[in-house]
């Protein structure tokens, strides 16, 4: 049939199909005369894509669905949570994603939904491409980033719900996270011509045992593993034992503290001949390789680590009964380990790192502000002596990241979110998202000059003080109440990455900022700016570890320049 039969029979202007059939989620044949023949099996597809965009499911989620890198229960329940923090269980769009879910049918008439014009800008021609994985502790996300136009293509952000044990110990299953980012990688390699490299970066800390194939032999053991403050028989914690045998403090979590741990505990595989990170494991799968090659980014995660050198601290390590050969080679280089499909691959580096490479476009004048369950304030610098709540983190091209981490950041806020939300449920009101509500409170107080309560955000504790608490002061008659509490833990959400920010021993001009929480809330924006008295911009790409990563393979390989502290590949908002 004639795309104006199309038209008719599913409510889609002619522009919204085409613009289907270029980004790849319907294929048409074409008649000898040149025209488009559609069969009932495209109006059958364009229907489930008028469903699944009704409720706000981007094109991209949906194409990784209909070439079967997400199931279809897998991309509703993404949505559902999208949904949740947005407006909650009772909307309309949440009982659409039910629904879906519980196989019913539903009306999808005239509920097709236009595209924006965003979308229609992707179905332009690109450019070279280079492609960035994130492989986190809850997603991997993926960029399709265009080199020549300095344009991010397409981004993807899927769960891996991986997930096997969770507590003291957290560990996650090695193979569902490898198969998704996989399946991402692949489905973009499938999709897209023009791929020049691929970067990859992911979580921190945690790792995973492998034998001399290079195969994994154990679950990733995460960051958020406990073990190592776990106390042993002789009633000290493994931490505790590194600490009085190399005078080295290593906190629990860190790979080195896991693996002592394992070892005190004779937990080590039997077939392990080494360990490395996730994402340097799933270089290793798509490059086809057998030993692990560690940026020395990812390398200063694992604990006992020489920043200055670049290297282990293989003498310490030897005084616990660690091998060199049990642990990952190590290069500070810019290089590419491999190939995959014949596309050149970096060697994959740290998040904080790739983040502040996909965000910040002048290392010289601005610091690095990220806002998420955790909060960071980073900035670039030369080698120095660092302590306390501050770490120097190897960066790239001999330079450093001065960083200083908020255990809490972000989650304070979704802490307030909780307290509203049971607070509503016990009264018997529906179960929604408060951010909206917050982020309201707090705008009206800001405007109103209130300074709010004074909150301290230290819920988690410091990283020199783990068993430190938070608190809220400042109370009177007048001050207590909702729009004060939220402003205030804003402030000191705020007030945290200064504190952090003021050991710095170089002030900078700006700030780039990057994080859900502060893209989505204005307020702590204006904030923010005011705490550390500079202007704050925001990033202007989602997904900016992926990015930077992206930009980083390129110059890996050859086909960008890194100079004068940035790449010439950054925008924000506001640009």
């Amino acid at each position: 049939m004639r795309i104006n039969d199309v038209e008719k029979i599913t409510g889609l202007t002619q522009k919204a199909i085409r613009l289907y059939e270029s980004r790849g989620l319907i294929s048409v044949s074409r008649e000898e005369n040149g025209y488009r023949n559609y069969t009932e099996a495209d109006i059958d597809v364009l229907k489930r894509i008028m469903l699944y965009r009704s409720i706000g499911i981007s094109l991209s989620d949906i194409k990784l669905c209909l070439f079967g890198v997400l199931s279809v229960d897998e991309m509703i329940e993404k949505r559902k949570g999208e949904i949740l923090k947005e407006s909650g269980k009772n909307s309309e769009s949440y009982r659409v994603c039910q629904s879906i879910l519980k196989n019913e049918e539903w009306d999808s008439q005239g509920i097709g939904q236009a595209f924006t014009e965003g979308e229609e800008a992707q179905t332009r021609v690109h450019g070279s491409l280079s492609v960035g994985i994130d492989v986190g502790t809850t997603t991997v996300s993926a960029t399709v980033y265009d080199i020549d136009n300095c344009a991010q293509i397409e981004s993807y952000s899927i769960p891996h719900n991986s997930y096997v044990c969770q507590g003291e110990r957290v560990e996650q299953s090695v193979h569902a996270i490898l198969e998704k980012a996989k399946r991402l990688l692949y489905h973009i390699i499938d999709t897209y011509g023009k791929i020049v490299s691929i970067g990859i970066t992911g979580q921190m800390h945690g790792i995973v045992y492998v034998n001399s194939e290079g195969e994994a032999v154990s679950p990733l053991i995460n960051w958020q593993d406990k073990r190592g403050d776990t106390v042993l028989k002789d009633g000290k914690s493994a931490c505790q034992k590194i600490f009085e045998i190399t005078g080295e403090k290593i906190s629990t979590g860190y790979g080195i503290a896991t693996h002592y741990c394992n070892m005190l505990n004779g937990e080590v595989p039997r077939d392990a001949t080494g360990f490395c990170s996730i994402m340097d494991l799933f270089a290793m799968r798509i490059c086809k390789t057998k030993r692990a090659v560690t940026h020395a980014s990812v390398g200063a995660s694992l604990g006992l680590f020489d920043v200055k050198r670049g290297c282990f601290m293989e003498d310490k390590l030897s005084l616990l009964g660690i091998e060199k050969s049990f642990l990952p080679a190590v290069t500070g280089e810019s290089t590419v380990i491999g190939k995959c499909e014949g596309i050149p691959v970096s060697v994959p580096i740290g998040d904080n790192q790739a983040s502040f490479l996909g965000s910040v476009r002048d290392n010289e004048s601005s610091i690095f502000i990220n806002v998420g369950t955790g909060s960071q304030v980073s900035a670039v610098s030369d080698y120095m002596e660092a302590g306390g709540d501050i770490e120097l983190r190897p960066f790239i091209e001999g330079k450093y990241l001065l960083c200083g981490s908020a255990l809490c950041g972000g989650y304070a806020y979704a802490m307030l979110e909780g307290f509203f939300r049971s607070y509503a449920k016990s009264m018997g009101l529906p179960e929604e998202s408060q951010y909206k509500t917050m982020n309201r409170l707090a705008k009206e107080a800001y405007d109103r000059g209130e300074r709010g309560l004074l909150v301290d955000t230290s819920f988690l504790g410091k990283r020199s003080e783990p068993s430190i608490k938070g608190s809220v002061t400042g109370i009177d008659h007048v001050s207590f109440t909702p729009s004060a509490l939220t402003v205030g833990v804003l402030r000191g959400m705020c007030a945290e990455l200064h504190g952090l920010y003021k050991l710095f021993p170089r002030k900078m001009e700006c700030a780039v900022a990057s994080g859900g929480a502060i893209k989505k809330n204005d307020t702590l924006k204006v904030l923010m700016s005011e705490a550390f008295e500079m202007p704050v911009r925001l990033s202007a790409e989602n997904e900016e570890a992926a990015i930077g990563v992206a930009l980083f393979s390129a110059f890996a390989s050859g086909k960008i320049k890194y100079s004068n502290g940035f790449f010439e590949h950054i925008k924000y908002m506001g640009d």
